[in-house]
């Protein structure tokens, strides 16, 4: 999914090296010019990203 069409409770999926899925729940998408921040929930606490509007993430069903 491109970055500019996450919402609030979306799940983004990152696969590590050694092949653990992790799951991260979308807070907030904030646009910043052709930039989107990204605020989500991690087990270390609330984090945010900064991406490019045009980048795709893969996300769970």
């Amino acid at each position: 999914m491109r970055i500019n069409q996450l919402e609030p409770g979306h799940s983004i999926l990152e696969t590590t090296d050694s092949g653990e899925e992790i799951r991260f729940e979308v807070i907030n998408v904030k646009p910043l010019g052709r930039r989107y921040e990204v605020t989500m929930r991690t087990s270390a606490g609330l984090e945010s990203v900064v991406y490019p509007g045009n980048a795709y993430v893969q996300t769970a069903a």
